[in-house]
Order: structure tokens, then C-alpha cells, then sequence
């Protein structure tokens, strides 16, 4: 199962985000996650163990059209952030399955924020674990 995952811009919220990404990861088996995003959220998660490889995303508009065209195909894409050039992310990449966090869909903190939108992507109920 190949997953893309775009990570959120600040590192606090790719560390709130941490619990639901593992939630993502142990719901299929042999996973391989390539991780999307700013230098220190790809710098915080990219040694998880289910990691295979990051981009540092590069804000330029040209960058994502020249570059996210050669993607592989992904299984499924999570996008962690509501921006309207995650929106053209999600265009140009390939996944059967597309997810794109809506932060005005959800409220309370943080963390259990981000673990409902996995929960509701992936019809799932698991509780948010630990931060990594």
C-alpha cells in the first residue's frame, strides 16, 4: 500500500498530526509512506519506520506543476492542510483515494482534529495515540 501524505507547514502541527498518521499507517499492511512538505515537518517525521521517501515541498506553483506530475501512483492521499495549492496537489497526484483536512469541519484540539478527519477518511474509530 503506497500512501502519500502531505504533511502540515509548522512543525507543532505536524507533531499533533503524528498520532493519526500512525493510525493511517497500522490500518494496512506493508505500507510505504512518502512524505510532502515544509523542511521541518519532513525533518520531524522522516525517520518513522514506515517512511520510504520525503520531498521538501517548494511553494512555487511551477515546482508543482513540473514536479508532482511524475509522482508514482499512490493507493490513497492525505493532505494534512486545507490550502488552495494543497488543493492543486491534490489535483495533479495520482491516488485512487484523495483526503484533504477541511479545518473548518472540526473542533477541539488539534490532535484529535486531525485523528477524526483519519477517522472519517478511512471509516474507522481509533483513538489518537501518543505525539512522536
Amino acid at each position: 500500500m503506497k500512501i502519500l501524505i502531505e504533511l502540515p507547514t509548522w512543525l507543532g502541527d505536524t507533531v499533533m498530526a503524528s498520532p493519526a498518521i500512525d493510525n493511517i499507517v497500522n490500518q494496512f499492511n506493508n505500507v510505504e509512506i512518502t512524505l510532502l512538505g515544509s523542511f521541518v515537518s519532513i525533518e520531524a517525521l522522516k525517520n518513522h519506520p514506515k517512511v520510504v521517501e520525503t520531498y521538501v515541498l517548494d511553494k512555487k506553483y511551477s515546482y508543482i506543476y513540473k514536479n508532482l506530475k511524475k509522482f508514482d501512483k499512490f493507493d490513497i492521499f492525505f493532505s494534512f492542510r486545507g490550502s488552495i495549492r494543497s488543493k492543486l496537489i491534490k489535483f495533479f497526484i495520482t491516488s485512487a483515494k484523495k483526503y484533504q483536512f477541511n479545518k473548518n469541519k472540526y473542533n477541539g484540539h488539534q490532535v484529535e482534529k486531525y485523528n477524526r478527519f483519519v477517522n472519517e477518511s478511512l471509516e474507522i474509530e481509533t483513538p489518537a495515540g501518543k505525539l512522536i
